[in-house]
């Protein structure tokens, strides 16, 4: 659809304003008006937003309104992709499936589901359709609950497309005669760590690009965004034309750009997916970041040897994808399957190196490191519900006003022996390691001292293996902390003084229950 829009708009070239300001507005007010998540965003924060803090899954009102939505930025230029609202749709018909059929399933693996076969039917890829939904919920770690489902899901959504005969989403890219020599493996690995940069770069103009949106909601309204987002949208269209929508035209464009058209339309594309999803924009941001990636390849190409192009072209497509949506087995797995596995070795470099830079940094706000255990998924999905409107009050909490204070703690120097005793008198399982300063060492839990040998017992408490602990002065925030807990995935934090003194101790179910004060009062 996008293609007849853009077809219309170079030959009137004010349609290239007027389209993605009217993309942004309608897809903003689809959503604001009708939605019951209110603020806009991608089909993949969508998703993992519904993964992670709604128990019920999604509901059709729901599928229909963001599903549309996306359609809508994507068909008047925006920098969106169709396989977020197939995603949506998806997810959405697996639910509703399941729940039709009575068959016993959680609501979030339901959504993985459908997922999975959202992104097979696109791009025809099964096996990326199944990895794209395992790796999707957390930045290092698979849900591998769903696999099954997953895979019949996939494998079903590629059997009825390939039937159907729909095109898939992904570009011919010839890929020339140019192979990479060994000797050029550092390239490789010195060209994963420039799209590492890259994509940090990517997720901070998010960012910016939020707060900005935001700061002029504030403003003048929700018009006043739209007006400044959508105008910028279009004048990066009548200037680069090509930056507009998913990016189907790109791959033509890049094989006969030069060098400096290519960092051009690399810098306006970059820009316009910002725009769209910041101020109003909706979709799946997949699809526009493979582009940018192939953009990015392109230009390092040129640089090395331009008979190399094609290949740095999927090294920068596999990379970024990895950098920004924190996935490292996916983009290999949908280079293998859509291009051929020559030259894999250079990809799958280009991938880790990638992975291992970016891997720590977000882009999706509610996508955490690894599954969440049963205990800190209340303190997940309560913090994430306050995160962008908190409590006025809530700032000015620290550490020391939720801790439990002189909390039971164990010499360094105690035998094995005498700290089971100390245990036995506790209802604890987890109790902080000190030195007779009360300096923090560490903790140890019941569960390491159970494991030791009866020969062990009378061994000073410093031989077994004393876990590192998290240690927060006592007049840190307490968000600050949250978040920090979160990312670490530490149910528990050891609170220090000023003299580095053990003085307390959180543990999630204290935060939890603060959250819970104010959720339920700022509600």
């Amino acid at each position: 659809m996008w293609g007849i829009f853009f077809t219309k708009a170079l030959q009137v070239t004010t349609y290239l304003i007027i389209f993605p300001f009217t993309g942004l507005a309608l897809s903003y007010y689809i959503t604001l008006i009708l939605g019951w998540y209110k603020s806009p965003k991608s089909s993949f924060h969508t998703i993992l937003e519904l993964f992670h803090l709604s128990p019920s899954g999604i509901h059709p009102k729901e599928v229909a309104i963001r599903g549309t939505s996306g359609i809508v930025t994507e068909i008047f230029g925006g920098s969106s992709g169709p396989e977020g609202p197939s995603a949506i749709f998806g997810a959405g018909l697996a639910t509703y499936l399941f729940k039709k059929l009575r068959i016993s399933i959680e609501p979030g693996k339901a959504l993985l589901v459908g997922v999975a076969a959202g992104i097979s039917a696109v791009f025809k890829t099964p096996l990326t359709g199944l990895m794209f939904a395992l790796e999707l919920p957390y930045r290092q770690d698979l849900d591998k609950d769903v696999f099954m489902e997953a895979a019949i899901a996939s494998c079903a959504a590629y059997l009825v497309s390939y039937l159907l005969g729909t095109p898939s989403l992904l570009p011919r890219i010839a890929q020339g005669t140019g192979m990479m020599e060994m000797y050029m493996i550092p390239y490789a690995i010195g060209f994963g760590s420039l799209i590492g940069l890259a994509s940090l770069i990517f997720t901070r103009l998010f960012d910016i690009g939020e707060k900005i949106a935001k700061r002029l909601s504030s403003i003048g309204g929700y018009p006043l965004m739209l007006m400044i987002g959508g105008l910028a949208l279009g004048f990066i269209g009548l200037s680069k034309p090509e930056a507009l929508g998913p990016g189907f035209h790109l791959i033509p464009f890049i094989s006969n750009a030069s060098f400096y058209a290519l960092v051009s339309l690399f810098s306006f594309k970059l820009v316009a997916t910002v725009l769209t999803f910041s101020f109003g924009g909706s979709g799946g941001t997949f699809l526009p970041v493979l582009y940018i990636g192939a953009l990015w390849g392109a230009i390092f190409g040129m640089v090395v040897n331009p008979a190399l192009v094609p290949l740095f072209v999927l090294m920068g497509m596999a990379g970024f994808t990895a950098g920004v949506h924190k996935m490292m087995i996916t983009p290999i797995i949908l280079i293998a399957e859509s291009y051929g596995s020559n030259n894999l070795i250079p990809i799958i470099l280009v991938t880790v190196v990638t992975y291992f830079i970016a891997g720590n940094y977000r882009f999706f706000p509610i996508q955490p490191k690894s599954k969440i255990i049963e205990e800190e998924l209340a303190l997940e999905r309560f913090y994430y519900k306050i995160k962008n409107n908190p409590p006025k009050a809530l700032f000015s909490v620290k550490a020391i006003d939720i801790m439990t204070p002189r909390p039971v703690t164990l010499d360094e120097e105690l035998t094995i022996r005498t700290a089971l005793e100390v245990f036995i008198s506790t209802t604890y399982r987890v109790l902080p390691v000190v030195t007779k300063e009360q300096a923090v060492v560490g903790y140890v839990t019941l569960e390491d001292l159970a494991a030791q040998p009866l020969k062990m017992l009378d061994s000073p408490l410093g031989l077994i293996e004393i876990k590192r602990a998290f240690i927060v002065s006592e007049n840190d925030a307490m968000l600050q902390v949250i978040e920090n807990m979160i990312d670490s995935k530490d149910n528990r934090c050891f609170i220090v003084d000023v003299e580095e003194h053990l003085v307390g101790v959180i543990s999630t179910i204290d935060v939890t229950r603060l959250l819970l004060k104010y959720y339920t009062n700022n509600g």
